[in-house]
């Protein structure tokens, strides 16, 4: 799992964008590291009965956050043009505290009379908000604080017929960067609401 999804991302992580010098965008996680994801097994609700067995498999992907920070980044230095208009030459420090960073490849699997078989297989992706924290600087000085909550709208999602995981993982990750984009223009929109506030 772990080496399909490096591939995803060019078996390396996202490079950021050049910042501009009067916004600054920091997280409260650790960069020390460059594995691009981690998967864990794990095998959970083993129901045995005399006709009937239920197995859940579940392969859990925590991908790097810096992948979501990145794009986060990125995104609000695609919409640099709005945020400086309300800056008025001040400074602005952004932190993302949290970001979506996993999902999950589960196997939900029956049996009857051990010869009727049936699955169920879907991506659980990571319902984790886009939290990011704000001060807004004037002269070394805080003239606003803030923080930004932008609910992530991400649902199960069944794994067609004849859809391989492979599959799946790279629709979940087109998905994941889409989303994180939307998420990250939503958290403008909302900033820019509240810089309008402190002029």
């Amino acid at each position: 799992m772990d080496s399909y999804v490096a591939s995803q991302f060019g078996n390396e992580l996202p490079r950021l964008k050049k910042n501009k010098a009067d916004i600054t965008v920091n997280s409260v996680y650790s960069s020390a590291h460059d594995e691009i994801s981690n998967t864990v097994q794990k095998t959970s609700h083993f129901l045995p009965l005399i006709v009937y067995f239920q197995f859940d498999y579940r392969h859990t992907c925590t991908l790097n956050p810096q992948i979501g920070v990145t794009e986060f980044a990125n995104t609000v230095g695609s919409q640099y043009a709005k945020i400086s208009q309300q800056l008025g030459g001040r400074t602005l420090e952004l932190t993302v505290e949290q970001v979506p960073s996993a999902f999950a490849i589960a196997d939900k699997t029956h049996l009857l009379l051990l010869v009727i078989h049936w699955d169920r297989v879907f991506v659980d992706p990571d319902f984790k908000d886009l939290v990011v924290s704000y001060k807004l600087l004037q002269n070394n000085s805080v003239v606003k604080t803030g923080k930004i909550d932008v609910k992530n709208h991400e649902r199960d999602r069944n794994v067609g017929v004849f859809q391989s995981w492979k599959s799946s993982v790279r629709e979940y990750l087109s998905t994941y960067n889409a989303d994180m984009t939307s998420m990250s223009k939503e958290f403008v929109t909302q900033l820019l609401n509240e810089l309008q506030q402190s002029k």
